[in-house]
């Protein structure tokens, strides 16, 4: 049964493209829809910066904002509010009128003092709505299910994100000699495409467990439930949403790195390779894909040698498809059965 369990976090580094026999679409709900066409429009601005070497900045006023405040905020020295009064033509009484625009400039000799910035990513790989179901397969016999759930968006510290569950469950035969239901559940930022927080709920056999993790991405540490604490970086991803990241964000590279906090509250880094690309048949139907294999970087979940082999829908989804974990006798597989995804 640890391998079942082990299959399930395996499915969080997969992908595959298509003549699908069990592949259902639905429309992206509004909601999301705005938001993804707010981050288009502030990932256009981002990029436009940052190929900008000496890129100016725009800053809307707001109120109780003064010239000796945004100084401090921005260069990290209220002497410099001279300069923002001299480079937007300010005159005394030197009035800031709210939601009027100021230049913030930037020059080589005078950096703009860092701030902490969320991170905006276009995601075109997955949506609200979108179902994965797999089965556990053994010498070809199902030992069980994992399913893969964008369930809704919610909201934590004031940003939207999606409720993504993942849930494996026995066979109703194997059930008979020992029963399953776990449910991991991820908090992920709909913008940033990082954690805010990890729930696992755990029934195996007679055994129950109950416990989550929260990320403080400003100041720098996770939490978990018993009140334990370890640092991390900004941006971390928990044992779920890292897939939903790299789904979002991989464009092929041979060689991809996500940076991971575990359940244990420590903080680890996946290498994930490309293989190669290859068309499979599954449950689901024929697909074309891209085979990568990952490798954990952390010995608290298990020594992974390169064991484990994964195909990717070769399209902007990377949908999952299938998995192959080598064992001791043959592999462990997890096939793909039935997929609804977004338009």
């Amino acid at each position: 049964m640890k391998n079942f369990l082990l299959i399930l976090f395996l499915i969080f580094f997969i992908s595959c493209s298509t003549v699908p026999k069990n592949v259902s679409t639905i429309e992206t709900q509004k909601e999301e829809k705005i938001i993804k066409e707010e981050v288009r429009t502030e990932r256009e601005a981002v990029e436009k910066i940052e190929k900008t070497k000496i890129a100016d900045m725009e800053y809307k006023i707001k109120k109780g904002d003064t010239l000796t405040k945004l100084a401090k905020e921005y260069y990290g020295n209220v002497k410099f509010w001279k300069k923002i009064a001299s480079d937007n033509n300010l005159k005394t009484p030197y009035i800031l009128k709210e939601n009027s625009i100021l230049i913030i400039k930037r020059s080589k000799d005078l950096k703009l003092k860092e701030t902490f910035t969320y991170p905006i990513y276009m995601n075109r790989a997955f949506g609200i709505g979108e179902k994965l179901v797999f089965a556990v397969k053994y010498f070809n016999i199902t030992a069980g299910f994992g399913i893969l759930d964008v369930k809704d968006m919610t909201e934590i510290n004031g940003r939207k994100v999606y409720r993504i569950e993942a849930i494996a469950r026995t066979s109703p035969f194997f059930e008979t000699f020992y029963r399953v239901r776990d449910i991991i559940t991820s908090y992920m930022d709909v913008k940033g495409l990082f954690s805010w927080k990890y729930s696992k709920h755990l029934e195996e056999g007679g055994y129950r467990h109950d416990s989550f993790m929260e990320f403080f991405h400003k100041e720098g540490y996770a939490q978990k439930s018993d009140g334990s604490k370890c640092d991390i970086p900004a941006f971390v991803q928990d044992v779920l949403s890292e897939f939903y990241y790299f789904r979002a964000t991989y464009k092929g590279e041979d060689e991809f790195y996500i940076n991971v906090a575990s359940d244990e509250c420590k903080f680890y880094q996946i290498l994930v390779k490309k293989l190669r690309y290859e068309k499979v048949t599954v449950d689901a139907g024929e697909f074309d894909c891209v085979v990568i294999q990952p490798f954990l970087k952390y010995e608290g979940i298990f020594r992974q040698k390169g064991d484990i082999w994964i195909w990717l829908t070769n399209d902007e989804r990377l949908m999952p498809v299938l998995v192959k974990s080598q064992i001791v006798i043959g592999t462990i597989d997890a096939v793909l059965q039935s997929a609804t995804v977004i338009k």
